[in-house]
């Protein structure tokens, strides 16, 4: 057993010693995996964003989710970005020590004074070599300790999000005094939760604060146990201890405060000179993700899309975009159709009664596509120029660039004017209280030749 624990030990050491080629591999092979995440986070960002009607509530936890996730990658690239850096240096110090290892001063022929000044100030490279290596093994590990805090609070919302979804949902399927009760539960339970999370947050930053006293310490701990599972921050707790139990805790604060500062700021702050150019806006703009030929492969349809913005010919190909956010409303266009599908999940076998008995088929959702045609395209009301189209013909079409679902129809261009045209596509449906509604969509400038 002693020769073993001897043999562990020895085996550390010596990756103590290595352990900079592994930071320099795992660096730079980090990096690149990161370029390659920032693009993947935000392709599955616009997935959901697109193709799914989630709760608005959970979808914006689920946004702010992914916002920390990609701002975990941007911190964890500039940190690794920085200590490759330092790891040169710290290499070429390494080369240049094998070559010279002492400063000669007196062939400097500087002045006595100078000479003396330098003799203080200048490190030696030996310093110089073991501090380098100190900062950039610590740099290594407090890049993994700061994305860990913006997962973690990723992640907190996110519970939160869920938890405050699924309370909601129970609520809305009682009735009657339990109703009452889940609601007074929920709102203790988010109350609980955003207090017991601001206390761990005080904690983690301030180092330990209400770790220190015996009777608040033995309240505190199934928090801190419940928040370390939560937020994933149990993963990087060793890292975390081993830290502020080595440096100035005072010093580490101020690290931690400049550190994210920085990172926040750079994320929030962007430098700009465009004074008289619009930041959003739909009139007068000329929005290439309207139009197939400028529309960049990898991007999705928002909400309408014509073939180019310089039509020639008899036809203007219009492309809407079916969004399943807005079911409720098509739902209030057809009040007296209800759809074979469901909203969510759809079994693919039916049960009906049949003289007497059960009855097991298949679910054909093909019988009633007419009436879905009809239902969605009366959401839309389509206008060029001064002319709206009420007798437009309209069919199923999946868009071939990202496979959106829609509809598609051929607009005769018969009555466009030479030149300039205006495409205006609004929606158009009833409320919950039965009045007409109109929402503005698009406002899509094109030219007929």
């Amino acid at each position: 057993m002693h020769t073993t624990k001897d043999q562990i030990q020895e085996w550390l050491k010596k990756l103590e010693r290595e352990s900079w080629q592994l930071e320099l591999l795992v660096s730079a092979f980090t990096i690149f995996l990161l370029i390659q995440a920032i693009g993947a986070f935000s392709d599955m960002l616009e997935h959901v964003q697109y193709e799914y009607n989630l709760n608005d509530s959970l979808l914006s936890f689920i946004f702010v989710f992914f916002a920390m996730l990609g701002l975990s990658i941007r911190a964890l690239s500039i940190f690794l970005i920085l200590h490759l850096l330092l790891r040169g240096f710290w290499i070429g110090t390494i080369g240049l020590r094998s070559v010279q290892s002492n400063i000669h001063f007196d062939r400097l022929n500087y002045s006595d004074f100078f000479t003396e000044k330098l003799r203080k100030k200048v490190t030696s490279l030996d310093d110089l070599v073991v501090r380098l290596d100190q900062i950039c093994s610590l740099m290594f590990s407090f890049a993994f300790l700061v994305i860990s805090i913006f997962i973690a609070f990723g992640m907190y919302l996110l519970f939160l999000g869920i938890s405050a979804v699924l309370l909601g949902s129970l609520t809305e399927l009682l009735t009657g005094w339990m109703a009452t009760v889940a609601k007074v539960v929920a709102v203790v339970f988010v109350f609980t939760y955003l207090l017991s999370g601001l206390i761990y947050l005080i904690d983690y930053f301030s180092l330990g604060f209400f770790k220190k006293y015996r009777v608040i310490s033995k309240i505190y701990y199934p928090f801190y146990r419940f928040y370390s599972v939560i937020t994933l921050s149990a993963i990087s707790k060793s890292i975390y201890y081993y830290l502020i139990s080595k440096f100035s805790k005072k010093r580490i604060r101020i690290v931690y405060g400049i550190a994210i500062g920085f990172i926040i700021l750079f994320s929030l702050v962007e430098f700009d000179q465009y004074q008289f150019y619009p930041q959003g806006g739909v009139e007068l703009t000329v929005n290439s993700n309207n139009y197939d030929n400028l529309r960049k492969q990898e991007d999705h349809v928002d909400d309408v899309s014509i073939q180019s913005n310089i039509i020639s010919g008899n036809f203007l190909q219009l492309y809407l975009r079916y969004d399943p956010k807005h079911n409720d409303k098509i739902r209030n266009n057809c009040p007296d159709f209800a759809p074979e599908k469901e909203d969510g999940l759809n079994w693919s076998l039916k049960i009906k009664t049949n003289d007497g008995g059960f009855q097991i088929t298949d679910r054909n959702f093909e019988d009633d596509r007419s009436e879905l045609l009809s239902c969605l395209s009366s959401l839309y009301q389509i206008k060029v120029n001064d002319s709206i189209y009420t007798d437009l013909e309209y069919f199923y079409y999946t868009h071939p660039t990202k496979k959106q679902k829609g509809i598609l129809s051929m607009i005769n261009t018969e009555g466009f004017i030479m030149g300039k045209n205006i495409l205006e596509v609004n929606r158009q449906f009833k409320d919950d209280e039965g009045e007409e509604q109109i929402e503005k969509v698009a406002f899509i400038p094109f030219w007929y030749q």
